[in-house]
Formats: C-alpha cells, sequence, structure tokens
C-alpha cells in the first residue's frame, strides 16, 4: 500500500497504524516533499514504485493500492484485499488498473455523459472514477501513472504538469482511448468491492460488526451488497461521514491510538480524527449537503447538454429579471 502525503498528519498516522495492523507492507509517499499540485502524487506514485521495483521490495506482479493519505480509511485485511485481487473481477485481466468510482463526475460535469458512453456496462451509480484510490498489480499500475503523466495525446504537451488536477486528467485519458474505440486504460469499481467513496447525500451503507478477531466494523454497500477495503472521504460531505466513521468505529481506541498522542501532529480536516465537531462547523459542513444536491442538479442537466444558471433560476422564482436584480 502506498499513501500519498507529504506532510505528517493525524489521518496518515492512523492509516499507518491500521494498515500494519491489517497486515499490510505500507509505506508513505512524497513525505516531506514540496506538494505543487494535485499532478504531485502521481509524480511521486512513479518514484516510489519505480524505486521498489529496482530494489526487489516489490514484484511486478504484486497487488498493490494507491491511496489519498489524509482522507481514506483501511479496513479491511491484507488477505482479503489479495483474494479479492486474485478472483474475478479484478484478475479478469492482471495488467488493467481499478479505480474507485463514485457517483459525482467531477471537476467537469460536461464530462459525465461521454464517460457514460464509453463505460455502457457501470450500471451502478459509483461510474464515475475517482483518482483518489487505485489498486493492481504493481507493474500495471507503474505503467498507467506514466501514461497519465505523458499527457494527452491531443494536446501535444510535453507531459502533465504537476499543477494540473489529476482526476480531469484520468477522466481525459479514459475519454481519449475509448472515444478512439481503443481498450479502457483501467477499469471502475463501481460495485465498490475493493473502495467506498463517501461524497454522498446520504448513507448508501451500513456498518457491520464481525464476530472473532476482526480488528475493525466494516461497511456494506446496501446496493451491491460488497463490503469496501478502503472508505474515501472526498468531497465534503464525504468528510462529514468519515468523521462520523471515526467516532462510530471507535476507530482510535481499536487501533491502540488516543488524541493525546497525535495532538501534537496537524490534521487535515476541521475537526480532528475521533472528534466532535463544534455547532459552527455543523452548520458550515450541513451546508455542504446543499451544495450537494445542487451538483447533483448540475450534473443531470450536463448529462442533457444544457447549462444551467443557479442564479438565474433563482431570480426566476423570485419573480425578478436580470435588469431588475
Amino acid at each position: 500500500m502506498l499513501a500519498i502525503a507529504t506532510e505528517y498528519r493525524q489521518e496518515a498516522a492512523i492509516l499507518q497504524r491500521s494498515a500494519v495492523l491489517l497486515g499490510y507492507r505500507f509505506e508513505l509517499c512524497g513525505l516531506g516533499q514540496p506538494w505543487i499540485g494535485w499532478g504531485t502524487k502521481l509524480v511521486q506514485y512513479q518514484k516510489s514504485l519505480e524505486r521498489d521495483l529496482r530494489s526487489g521490495d516489490m514484484h511486478p506482479d504484486d497487488p498493490v493500492m494507491l491511496i489519498d493519505g489524509w482522507d481514506c480509511m483501511l479496513i479491511g485485511p491484507a488477505s482479503e484485499f489479495q483474494h479479492k485481487m486474485a478472483m474475478a473481477p479484478y484478475a479478469m485481466d492482471p495488467v488493467v488498473p481499478w479505480i474507485a468510482g463514485e457517483r459525482i463526475c467531477g471537476p467537469d460535469f460536461f464530462k459525465a455523459s461521454r464517460i457514460d458512453a464509453v463505460t455502457p456496462d457501470l450500471l451502478t451509480p459509483w461510474r464515475y472514477p475517482n483518482a483518489g484510490a487505485m489498486c493492481g498489480r504493481a507493474s500495471g499500475l507503474l505503467d498507467f501513472v506514466k501514461d497519465l503523466l505523458a499527457g494527452s495525446r491531443a494536446s501535444g504537451s510535453e507531459g502533465f504538469a504537476q499543477e494540473g488536477n489529476d482526476q480531469d486528467r484520468l477522466h481525459e485519458h479514459l475519454l481519449e482511448l475509448g472515444e478512439a474505440g481503443e481498450p479502457l486504460p483501467c477499469m471502475v469499481d463501481s460495485r465498490c468491492g475493493i473502495f467506498q467513496c463517501l461524497y454522498e447525500a446520504e448513507p448508501q451503507w451500513r456498518m457491520e460488526e464481525d464476530a472473532g478477531a476482526a480488528l475493525l466494523p466494516r461497511l456494506r454497500n446496501i446496493l451491491t451488497g460488497e463490503r469496501p477495503i478502503v472508505l474515501h472521504g472526498n468531497g465534503h460531505t464525504g468528510r462529514w461521514f468519515m468523521q462520523g466513521l471515526w467516532r462510530e468505529m471507535d476507530f482510535l481506541h481499536r487501533v491502540g491510538l488516543t488524541h493525546e498522542e497525535l495532538a501534537h501532529l496537524p490534521h487535515d480536516g476541521p475537526v480532528a480524527p475521533g472528534c466532535h465537531p463544534s455547532p459552527a462547523v455543523e452548520r458550515d459542513w450541513s451546508a455542504t449537503f446543499q451544495l450537494y444536491r445542487i451538483i447533483e442538479k448540475q450534473l443531470a442537466y450536463a448529462r442533457l447538454g444544457i447549462t444551467w444558471d443557479p442564479w438565474k433560476l433563482a431570480q426566476e422564482r423570485s419573480g425578478q429579471t436580470s435588469e431588475t436584480a
């Protein structure tokens, strides 16, 4: 498991501890390096994969995860990850990486219908690739990361700039090949068998407490029935749900950490893992759920090719025009 974290924060420390306890070989990528932009993590992934493959610490066929280090929770053991990677659908093509799937097509909503067209077999809501979590065999992942960093063929650029948006680049890469009739460069984990993105209007999962020696409770996707291994708290509502899960799972206690041990480290979210938000923070967070509904509406219009202006809509509803506003 490789996790990008240019700074050691509380979330990275918890991820590291849970990875070790769950049986993973864990490495933080880019620690202490400057963060230039979202392309930075692709550069750091490439460096780590090349170094580990060259040294023999990693075999080309090893199953590997690449995940964000500040907004991911690891809850499933390494043995389960290995088992899933050896079974259908994840083993159908050992070279093709698997990417986390999410419900919202961001940052460019207008790519949604195009992605739908090149991935017609993805029948769940979690059909849009999210660059925050991916997995595959080491050599295949390295090739995939290199292709993303090479930049778009059409643009004729010399490469993908670190200042760029890695998710937009991922969507662009998928569409460039898919619309040319070439095989897709990755598969989307639309059933959430390995990754569950939490950017939702309401929970799409239920928590299950395993009997026996299980370290952590698990989540079951209520639509697909799958139990994901990694939870990705993407987006504002995703961070809200992840903060709640820290508390509901009694996560820190289960992995043997305390708030006092972590207090000297900065944390990524407005609230440290396992803590309760203040009333002011909770109000701010609640507003993001309204924003999520607006984004859903924008996405629906984007699929139809309609440009939606929420300000104009608000004026029309209030009986105003642009001249009188």
